[in-house]
């Protein structure tokens, strides 16, 4: 079934009327017809079952048929802080680490971060990055929208440090595994985990000492070097697989 984020929420009462650009999405695109149904989401963690009843390019009415709230967020809170890195594949982490089960989103200025990317987003980089997100939660299930903040510089990112666990890969660290961090901090009682990936050309000394600092853990993603954007989904998808969240439902 299409889903459909709706950021000004339900009515409260009555029919419900979608905007013009989904009522074009819905007519020309997918070529809806009246008692097809489709799913809407506000953000808030319900999700409404709407029946179609008139269909046009410019006018899309249906009414609701049910309500459900779907588990469909992990069991714990994962931010991930992205040094910003080549657009596509930055868009490529934003867009896989929504299919995962992120939640929040926050691009760093790190030191080895150069070119378009060290001076920030854009109004209009960051209202795209914020589509792919919305796309990305319409496709995967998702009831709740993560965030996207502005990038930031890392002292900044990290001047009160996350609560939970806060995991760093780099390739410096030899010994101490991803998984065995996982299993002997216990992170299934954490209630949040935060997971910072460096820019190509990995994070400085001088970052992982400072990240140390801040109670982050180094560990290792293995024997091969993976690009920026491999690191962010591999360590996103192992944090949910060792916390069960890649079970069946």
């Amino acid at each position: 079934m299409h889903r459909f984020y709706l950021p000004d929420g339900m009515p409260a009462e009555g029919p419900v009327r979608f905007p013009r650009d989904i009522a074009r999405q819905l007519s020309r695109v997918l070529r809806m017809r009246a008692s097809e149904e489709i799913g809407v989401f506000d953000g808030s963690g319900t999700e409404w079952t709407i029946e179609l009843d008139d269909v046009s390019s410019r006018f899309v009415e249906g009414h609701v048929v049910d309500v459900t709230r779907p588990s469909t967020e992990p069991r714990v809170d994962i931010t991930l802080y992205q040094s910003l890195i080549d657009a596509a594949q930055f868009e490529l982490v934003l867009q896989k680490g929504v299919e995962l089960g992120v939640k929040r989103f926050i691009p760093l200025l790190t030191e080895r971060v150069s070119g378009a990317g060290a001076t920030g987003a854009s109004e209009g980089r960051q209202a795209r990055w914020a589509r792919i997100i919305q796309e990305a939660v319409e496709q995967s299930g998702r009831v709740f929208v993560p965030e996207v903040v502005s990038p930031v510089a890392m002292d900044a990112a990290f001047a009160d440090p996350p609560t939970g666990l806060l995991i760093v890969p780099w390739e410096g660290e030899t010994s101490t595994s991803l998984r065995e961090v996982l299993k002997t901090q216990d992170a299934g009682s954490h209630d949040a985990i935060s997971i910072v990936i460096g820019p190509k050309g990995g994070l400085t000394e001088a970052e992982i000492e400072f990240l140390k600092q801040c109670g982050a853990l180094p560990v290792t993603l293995g024997s091969r070097i993976l690009r920026a954007e491999t690191a962010a989904i591999a360590t996103v998808a192992a944090v949910t697989y060792e916390l069960g969240d890649l079970e069946a439902p």
